[in-house]
């Protein structure tokens, strides 16, 4: 160590950082001074740091050290950061934490110092002592400033408790008055409701009598339109089902007459198509055999005519495909079109009979017109044997 004197270590300024947190007027507070354990910390961080400094002051650098002193100043860092939170907040728990660390983070690297023959000088016993002495009277006087205080908002207290009873006897004044204000008007009340119920009952009694006999004439009433109602609606009732069958009967065939139509409108167009091929293969010969009438035979001449028949026969051909169709969709709307006419005179035909007898004729008929077989549709050569389409 270069200098012969601790002053300049760094352990020399945070002793004095400390000492100078722990000298704040908020150590002097009547809540570390009523609190005997913040109490004791507050002198054990004054004694153990007074005690360090003075050894630091009084100690030979060549007597020290010098490894466990900057330890021993590090360590010393938390207890000030403690002692900064406590002047901040006032919580006595950053003492205790300062204390704890103290002893077991600094005081056992007391060893940095050799020991002293001599004890401590009576200038140090008179400096603590005036410290005490100075710390207590500082004590005292917050106190005194305090009770002021204190005695100060007392009296502001009372005054306001004078104040607030006799506003308590205002209000409880006014409340007995208000009661029996109350009691009167309730009084009136009651007599006023009293008379007023009774004429009330009066009039509903009679209200009520002569409702019920409205009630009994527009009851003998009711029952009397009631019945003629249902009558009608017997009468109306039958006339829709008749409506209803009549509807029906006409929707049912309706659909076979739009069958038949449509059936017949394919049947004129596959026959106007066969009638169309068919021309087409004729004047397809006919134009062959007026070219070739005055021709010599030749085999040019043959070969030609050969061709020239075999194209009209394929374009005739498929007429007797569309001759057939023609046919099918001819049969079909006739069919659907016999339909139409049965259901469409079913319904006049009966119309005199039971009712018995029209449900027997029309389960008679239900096999007839339904669940019968849809016919295949084959298309056969002209090779095949005739079919029944």
């Amino acid at each position: 160590m270069a200098n012969r004197s601790l002053k300049d270590h760094a352990i020399t300024a945070s002793l004095n950082i400390l000492l100078e947190l722990l000298s704040d007027k908020s150590l002097q507070d009547p809540k570390v001074a009523s609190d005997e354990v913040a109490q004791f910390n507050r002198d054990k961080l004054l004694n153990v740091v007074r005690s360090l400094r003075t050894l630091v002051n009084q100690s030979s650098a060549t007597m020290v050290s010098e490894s466990a002193l900057n330890q021993m100043n590090s360590n010393l860092q938390p207890p000030i950061h403690e002692l900064t939170s406590f002047v901040s907040d006032r919580n006595v728990g950053h003492l205790a934490n300062a204390v704890s660390y103290i002893d077991q983070n600094v005081l056992n690297y007391a060893w940095a110092f050799y020991p002293r023959a001599s004890p401590s000088s009576k200038a140090e016993v008179a400096e603590v002592l005036d410290a005490v002495q100075a710390r207590s009277r500082e004590t005292f006087g917050i106190l005194d400033e305090q009770k002021n205080e204190l005695a100060e908002q007392i009296g502001q207290l009372i005054k306001q408790i004078e104040a607030q009873r006799n506003r308590l006897d205002e209000i409880q004044d006014a409340s007995a008055k208000s009661k029996a204000e109350m009691a009167a008007a309730l009084a009136n009340l009651e007599t006023v409701f009293n008379k007023d119920q009774t004429k009330r009952d009066t009039e509903y009694a009679e209200f009520l009598q002569q409702v019920r006999g409205e009630f009994s004439t527009a009851k003998t009433g009711f029952f009397s339109n009631a019945e003629a109602v249902l009558s009608a609606l017997e009468g109306h009732k039958r006339d829709a089902a008749r409506i209803v069958q009549v509807v029906g009967d006409i929707g049912v065939t309706g659909n076979y007459q739009a069958i038949a139509n449509k059936e017949t409108s394919q049947a004129n167009l596959w026959r106007w198509i066969t009638i169309g091929l068919f021309a087409c293969g004729l004047a397809m010969a006919g134009f062959t055999f007026l070219k070739f009438y005055h021709a010599p035979v030749t085999p040019d001449n043959t070969l030609a005519i050969a061709v020239r028949l075999l194209y009209a026969l394929a374009i005739a051909a498929p007429a007797f495909y569309t001759a057939r169709e023609s046919a099918r969709h001819r049969t079909n709307a006739d069919r659907a079109r016999q339909t139409e006419l049965e259901l469409a005179s079913l319904g006049p035909f009966i119309e005199l009979l039971q009712d018995q007898d029209k449900d027997e004729i029309r389960k008679s008929l239900i096999s007839t017109y339904f669940g019968r077989p849809v016919d295949p549709h084959e298309i056969r050569t002209i090779l095949d044997p005739d079919k029944k389409n």
